[in-house]
């Protein structure tokens, strides 16, 4: 079978059992699935609840992480042939900040005025 297309990139969210915790994202290639957990190859971003440039996520180094069901708040299927190990942190107009390697940009915060 091909190789590529049996890959799965996830980008995870985890659950913040506090008001002032981080973000917790997780992105990277699923490595196992089991009933108690899931197992990724993946990069980690953390940020808190104001982002006002890219110097405010804290990017983890790449590696191999375990992340208990019970601990997952959301999952985002991204595209097989996104290079999660090799991506960047980049900013645009709408005050968004996603992940790019360059031909897919995977979208981790946007900033909204609270006021309405």
């Amino acid at each position: 079978m091909d190789e590529q297309k049996d890959k799965r990139i996830w980008k995870v969210r985890t659950v913040k059992n506090y008001p002032e915790a981080h973000n917790h994202l997780f992105i990277g290639q699923v490595l196992e699935l089991t009933q108690s957990y899931i197992r990724l190859d993946c990069r980690t971003y953390h940020f808190g609840k104001t982002i006002n440039n890219i110097k405010d996520i804290r990017t983890g180094m790449k590696g191999i992480r375990i992340l208990p069901w019970n601990r997952i708040e959301l999952i985002n299927e991204l595209p097989s042939s996104f290079d999660y190990s090799k991506a960047e942190l980049i900013s645009n107009e709408d005050w968004k900040i996603a992940l790019s390697d360059g031909k897919i940009n995977c979208v981790l915060s946007s900033s909204y005025d609270n006021k309405y």
